[in-house]
């Protein structure tokens, strides 16, 4: 059992190690008053070449001053052309032809009534990155109007240097602890040990493997850059004619008169109340203080009628009141 303990304690301390790129040397795992561990590493393996050396190497993840920057660009694209379906093909044999490939592609129809039927098509593609620039240019010469047939474009880009040389870093870590793990289970003395080492070994090599796969995956990123274009039939962008009646035309006239009418009245009360609102202050007071006052004078007048008619009313007995 304490094998085993000392196994999983020593190789989560060089998992840590291809992490944080700290040195680590065999006192820095084990403790140096637990004797009975030292007997899994024999002596004679302290020569060159022997575990103990091995453990004590350095790994640097610091990235290289002349690190070549790793980019990662995205292109996408929606351009109207007379047929989808020619430009999807069209595109297929760019990405070919500068030395790239296609994703995936999709033909498909739209459709507005019986009579009209429109092609909508979209295609990724990747092409070498030095190479991006030309292949969107060549895809905007397909448009059907080389000024409006590009409706919408974008690029963006993503760097993933430091993710890279960590990777690799982190690699270079986990294949140093692979061939130790070699060495121990080659020299392992008894069965128990045997399958300890092997289970470590087999942890180290599976995350070997999906370290070498990010770093393939992040270097093919950057070197081929993707591509995704949306074609619109040109006809489909057109408004609907009817006899020569173009109802959408109309409808669109219509509308922008409307907006065209009430932006004119919203501009006139804001002229109004900005132009004529210091004059209207004073003179809205001074109406406001006459009508009060003509209220004041009304009010006093009633009052003093009221006052005046109260006396001439005549008193009732106090033997004709009813019980």
């Amino acid at each position: 059992m304490k094998k085993s303990r000392f196994i999983v304690l020593f190789f989560i301390a060089i998992l840590l190690a291809g992490c944080a790129s700290a040195k680590y040397t065999r006192q820095d795992v084990m403790p140096t008053e637990a004797p009975a561990e030292a007997a899994l590493f024999p002596e004679p393996m302290a020569a060159e070449g022997s575990f103990d050396n091995k453990v004590s190497g350095n790994y640097d993840m610091a990235m290289p001053a002349a690190t070549e920057r790793m980019i990662v660009r995205t292109a996408h694209m929606r351009v109207s052309v007379a047929n989808p379906s020619e430009s999807v093909d069209a595109v297929s044999k760019l990405a070919q032809g500068l030395g790239g490939y296609v994703v995936s592609s999709e033909v498909s129809e739209v459709v507005r009534t019986e009579s009209l039927r429109y092609q909508y098509s979209n295609i990724t593609i990747r092409v070498p990155s030095e190479k991006l620039d030309e292949a969107m240019r060549r895809i905007r010469e397909m448009a059907a109007d080389p000024k409006t047939g590009v409706i919408n474009e974008s690029v963006s880009g993503e760097d993933v240097t430091a993710e890279y040389v960590d990777s690799e870093a982190r690699l270079k870590n986990l294949e140093a602890a692979e061939a130790q793990l070699a060495e121990l289970l080659d020299n392992a003395p008894d069965l128990e040990y045997t399958m300890d080492v092997f289970r470590e070994l087999t942890n180290i090599r599976e995350q070997i493997e999906v370290t070498k796969g990010r770093m393939k995956y992040l270097k093919e990123s950057a070197a081929l850059s993707a591509v995704s274009v949306e074609f619109v039939a040109e006809a489909s962008l057109k408004p609907i004619e009817i006899g020569g009646w173009k109802p959408e035309g109309t409808a669109r006239e219509a509308l922008q008169a409307l907006i065209n009418t009430a932006q004119k009245v919203v501009d006139g009360l804001i002229w109004f109340g900005i132009y004529c609102l210091p004059f209207l202050i004073p003179v809205g007071l001074v109406l406001y203080l006459i009508i009060r006052a003509v209220a004041r004078r009304r009010k006093q007048k009633r009052a003093e009628a009221f006052m005046e008619a109260a006396p001439s009313a005549p008193a009732t007995p106090p033997d004709e009141q009813k019980p």
